[in-house]
């Protein structure tokens, strides 16, 4: 009787080796497709968010709300963004800075969907660059210009200066004010400087008050703004319970009328 041929096998470490190309591949697949492999994923996981909220202690006074968003809020859903503050008044979120760029080289994972995704919910949108005064400030305004492409209605660019990072004020003002004239040269317009209270204080307050700022300072009713500085935006929360973002947001006001916000806006 003839003897059977053996079935052939791959060798053990040969199957290892297409085991590890099969899942880069799937890895690709989901990288190369990630803003619809998210889309996908909210679709699905709507049917869940939060369709209740707790009040948040909104400053009185003020008519224009919006929200700071990244790649730590990776699941918006823009049609809903809205809170309820102490008096049980509706608020309705009605722009969003978003953060493009981080030092030399990052841009945020979740900033052209977010970018898109408010254009197309008809929410005003600006774009913030997350600065670090211990690297180079040319190569990250450069950063920042390569990825943001404004249009008129969006807000003015935003600096994000809140760490030393070992630097002293002399060398952070510096830094900045290397930046800063490229931004402008690009788009046409003096960028918005973001940074807390303190850090502006002890940092700021003195060499750049031609320049607009917004303000992070939580948990207050009022705020007092250093004489000397254009105070546009107040970020007053970084706990809002919003719908639309399951976990707590940081909470805007900008501190003028609708007009103010109007001419604020690109042309």
């Amino acid at each position: 009787m003839a003897k059977k041929k053996s079935k052939s096998t791959l060798p053990v470490w040969a199957k290892y080796v297409l085991g590890f190309v099969l899942l880069l591949s799937i890895a690709a697949l989901v990288y190369e497709n990630k803003k619809y492999v998210r889309r996908a994923y909210r679709y699905f996981s709507y049917r869940y968010i939060k369709t209740k909220v707790s009040a948040t202690d909104f400053p009185l006074g003020y008519e224009i709300h919006g929200i700071d968003i990244s790649h730590y809020q990776s699941d918006v859903n823009w049609d809903k963004l809205k809170a309820i503050d102490q008096l049980g008044d509706t608020i309705q979120f009605r722009f969003a800075f978003i953060k493009a760029t981080e030092g030399l080289l990052i841009e945020d994972d979740m900033f052209d969907e977010h970018w898109e995704d408010a254009r197309d919910h008809h929410i005003t949108r600006g774009a913030y660059h997350y600065f670090l005064p211990d690297r180079n400030a040319k190569v990250q305004a450069a950063n920042f210009i390569s990825s943001v492409k404004l249009k008129a209605g969006d807000l003015p660019p935003v600096v994000d200066v809140e760490e030393a990072r070992g630097k002293s004020k002399t060398e952070i003002v510096a830094s900045l004010k290397d930046f800063l004239p490229m931004v402008e040269a690009v788009y046409k317009v003096k960028p918005i400087i973001y940074s807390n209270l303190n850090f502006i204080e002890d940092y700021l307050a003195d060499d750049f008050k031609k320049y607009p700022f917004w303000i992070a300072h939580y948990y207050h009713q009022e705020i007092t703004p250093i004489d000397s500085i254009n105070f546009l935006f107040w970020q007053h929360s970084d706990k809002a319970d919003l719908l639309g973002i399951n976990g707590n947001a940081d909470a805007n006001i900008f501190t003028g009328s609708q007009k103010d916000f109007e001419k604020l806006l690109l042309k």
